[in-house]
This record gives structure tokens, sequence and C-alpha cells, in this order.
């Protein structure tokens, strides 16, 4: 650091989700360290004093603590769609604890594609793309000591000027090789968080990213307009040398697609095997990618990868078409097989959607136990900020409030009256619990070790949760008290004829269900 500059005193927040208890993936399913935190924190250590603060593992009360004892220069969040309203509430707090004096900043997902929602007296700044060189030349711009009105020269952010506008700066390039960005401040996360974070029943699980973006342009995901059409990949090397340094047993690989390039991961393998790595995987990565390289995958298991999230998105081929999806039911019914047999756990995210008649929630259903995916996650056809399918249905929407745009709400008309879509849907609980008994069957058979040792205390954690939020999630009812006074119920009133009309799926058989192969 330049003698000249002034050591700032940064703190980097994790917003909490809207309202504790309520329905949420996060809640049960999914907690992962904040590593768009902890990257840009590396970013700019050790010339200057940070801090993180996880508020979805603190009391409400805590922020504010932090704020009165820390006194920072600088406050920066992240967003996701469904984080909006409390990342704001985060940066509003810290003005109004601290006034003009501390300089406020968000960033990620939410609002690089949707900016105007961060228009706020409390919001200073926001970075738009990724943020470790934007976030590196924002802190050295006001150590310093220059305008905070006049950040022109950073690349990649929006600002607002003396005069309250906000302004873009030019675009940041994406063209950083990913092995020369700076090592995540992994050490810089309590030592209680460490243990808090998990996937499922894996428990103290570590996150990393080793790849950014993704080549397929499905009309339901934002990701490839965030990356602009880009992928890149980080080296096996840097990868092992991240690995050798956590000790966490588990490890997520946070990647969009992990299972995209055959020749990364053959070498990625290599270097583990090389080193003598032993820990396990989990990730997400594409069904056609598992169909289309079982050798693959077997290799990869031998490595320790035990866990793999697909998008599975549909039971009928014409319902893929529509996503954009580039993939085929029959690609989806192999690699359900392949995982089985490879004894790993397939996490398949399904879609309901909101024009579904009675016998095709049915169906998906028994589609569902038929591939015995061992950990089926059923969503609701949702129009995501930033994605091609917003676009095309905005004027559908029922309401632009980002906290139900989570996946588990229907934000556009239902062809079913509103309470009977939310009863089918919640169905998917039970009516798949055949699915999930011959997938993690299989995995037990044929990975004993893991599933009845290792992942142990994450079982015990992970039932314990389920038991807890059981009678949220099982609850219709839950869905609509969520929209009560976010959604009008005039609103929803709409006559089926306005509703489009589903491509025609296969009719539902007599019976259903095949066995453990």
């Amino acid at each position: 650091m330049n003698p000249s500059q002034k050591r700032l005193k940064i703190l980097l927040v994790q917003p909490a989700p809207f309202e504790p208890g309520r329905i949420g993936l996060e809640n049960v399913i999914w907690l992962s360290e904040p590593v768009a935190l902890t990257s840009i924190a590396g970013a700019v250590l050790p010339e200057h004093d940070v801090r993180i603060l996880d508020m979805r593992l603190e009391e409400d009360t805590e922020l504010n603590r932090v704020l009165l004892e820390f006194r920072p220069d600088l406050v920066g969040t992240t967003s996701m769609t469904t984080d909006c309203y409390q990342a704001k509430a985060v940066l509003e707090m810290a003005k109004a604890t601290l006034g003009d004096q501390v300089f406020t900043i968000v960033g990620g997902h939410h609002p690089t594609l949707s900016p105007q929602d961060f228009e706020d007296e409390a919001v200073d700044a926001m970075c738009l793309g990724e943020g470790e060189e934007t976030f590196r030349e924002l802190i050295d711009h006001l150590a310093a000591g220059r305008s905070p009105f006049e950040l022109f020269a950073i690349n990649g952010l929006r600002f607002r000027d003396a005069f309250g506008d906000y302004l873009n700066t030019a675009k940041r390039s994406q063209k950083k090789n990913l092995d020369e960005l700076p090592v995540p401040a992994r050490h810089l996360l309590k030592p209680a968080y460490l243990k808090e974070y998990f996937f499922t029943f894996v428990s103290e699980m570590a996150s990393i990213n080793t790849s950014r973006g993704c080549s397929f342009d499905c009309n339901f995901c934002a990701i490839w307009e965030f990356y602009e059409r880009k992928t890149r990949y980080m080296s096996a090397k840097a990868i092992c040398d991240q690995l050798e340094n956590i000790k966490e047993k588990f490890v997520f690989f946070l990647d969009d697609n992990f299972l995209t390039n055959r020749t990364r991961l053959t070498e990625l393998c290599e270097e583990i095997e090389r080193r003598g790595i032993k820990k396990y995987f989990a990730t997400q990565g594409r069904s056609d990618f598992i169909a289309n390289h079982p050798d693959v995958m077997r290799r990869l298991r031998d490595c320790g990868l035990m866990m793999v999230l697909s998008g599975y998105e549909s039971n009928d081929d014409n319902s893929l078409e529509s996503l954009r999806k580039s993939n085929t039911l029959d690609k989806n019914q192999r690699a359900a097989k392949i995982m089985r047999d490879l004894g790993m756990i397939s996490i398949g995210v399904f879609m309901v959607r909101p024009e579904f008649e009675e016998h095709e929630f049915d169906l998906l259903y028994q589609t569902i136990n038929e591939m015995a995916i061992a950990i089926p996650l059923v969503t609701i056809l949702t129009p995501l900020p930033g994605t091609q399918m917003y676009k095309k249905m905005k004027d559908q929407l029922l309401t632009t409030d980002t906290r139900l745009f989570d996946l588990l709400h229907a934000v556009t008309p239902t062809r079913l009256p509103r309470d009977r879509f939310y009863q089918k849907y919640v169905e998917w609980h039970q009516a798949t619990l055949k699915s999930t008994f011959k997938g993690v069957l299989a995995a037990v058979i044929r990975n004993p070790k893991f599933f009845l040792w290792d992942s142990l205390h994450g079982t015990w954690r992970f039932f314990k949760k389920e038991v807890h939020y059981a009678p949220i999630v099982d609850n219709y009812e839950s869905h609509l008290r969520d929209e009560i006074g976010i959604i009008d119920a005039n609103a929803i009133a709409k006559p089926r004829r306005e509703l489009p009309v589903m491509p025609q799926q296969r009719p539902l058989p007599e019976t259903a269900g095949v066995g453990v192969s």
C-alpha cells in the first residue's frame, strides 16, 4: 500500500433471508459460505482491515453492534434476486448508524441485471459484473482520499454523483485469467460459521469456484447473460492448491456448470490423484454430460465426487425445448441411471409450470419416481429478472416483489385455482418418497463408507431440519400466507383462456415405478 493511503476499515455483509422460518431452500437444502464476499476481501488484503458478517447465522442485532463497534469506512453487501430488500436494508442501517462518512456498495447477480432496484439514498454504488478488480480499484481510490462522487475511472460501477444521479462507468472486461485472481479470504469467516455451512446431508462444507459462466442459453436462466456468454476455467493446479489449504472434508464446487469440459475434468482428476487429495465433493452439472460421459463420471467418483445437482427441469421433450434446455428426457433418464450405478447422489431439480392441470403434477411426480432421483427438488417455473423469459412474460407478472422470486411461489397466474395449485405442488414432498428411497438405497449399497459413516453427522442434522420445517413445507397454506400483502387476490382471478396451452405430454400410465438398477 502506498504510504500516503489510509488503511480503511471494511465490513462485508451477507444479508439474511427476509423472514426467518419461512419457506426457503436455504433453510433445509443448502447454506453455502459467502464466496462472493471472501473473494473480494482477498482482493484488498492485507493492506486494509476487513471483516465479514454472515447475517444468516447471526442475531438480528449483530449488524448494528458491529457497525457501532467497528465503525467501518465502507460497508459492502451482495445480492441475489430474493436478497434485494435485505441487501438494501443492510446499507440503510449502515447509513442510519454512521451517516455519510460510510461509503456503501452492493454487488452480485441482481444489481448487475436489475440495477434500478438499488437506486436508493443509502446505496452509493453498485458493482456490475465480476467484483474483484472493481472493488480493488474502488478501495485504492477511497484510500487515497479521492472523492466518492467521482468514480468515472473505475470500470464496472454504477455510482451516485454529487447531484444524487446514478451514472455508469465503462463495462468491466471479463477476460481475467481465473488463476490470477486473489484466493478467497476464507480465514475471515468465523469458526462458528464454518460449522454451519451445509448441502443436504453434508455439513461443515467448504465451497470454491473453479469456473465462471455457462455456454448454454436456457431462457429461464441469466447466468449466461451475466457472464456475457463466456466460460472461463481455473487450472487443475490452482484448484488443487486451494483444496490442499481447505481443512474441511467436504467441498462444494460452486460452478454454474462444473460438468462441461471433458479435458479439464480429466486434468483435474489427474492432479487430484497425483497429489493424493482425499476429500468428498459435490457440484452442479448438466445431466446430458453425465449421460454422454459415464467414464468421466466414474473417474470423478473415484476422486471423491459424491453428489451432483442437475437441472432435469421437465419430464417432457416439448417442455425442455420450450425452455431452450438443449437436452432430452432420454438423457435425463440415462443420467439418473448412471448416477445410481456409480453410487452417487443425484439432486434433481424439476419445475411445475403455472399452467399445469392436476394430471400434469401427477405425471411429473410419477416420472421422478421412475427415474429414482435420490433427492428430487420440485420448483415453480419463475421468470427471473434478467432472463429472456422475464422479458417475454413481464406483462403477466402478478408482482415485482423480489421476495417471491424464489422458485417456490407462482408470480404469474395459475390455471388451477391458486389454493388448489399449491395443494398439488406441495404433494411432491410425499409423492416422490419412492424416488428418494431408491436413489439413496443405491448409493448406500455402492458407497457404504461415505453414506453410513463419513456423512453420518450431516445426515442427522439434515433429518432434524426436515422434521423441523415439515409443518411449513408440507402445508400449502404457507405459500398463500407468504403472498399476503404482496399479491393482490383480485389480480390472480385470470380466466383460464388467457393462459398459454402446455405442449401435449404423454398420457398418464396405469402403473409407475421401476426397481433400482
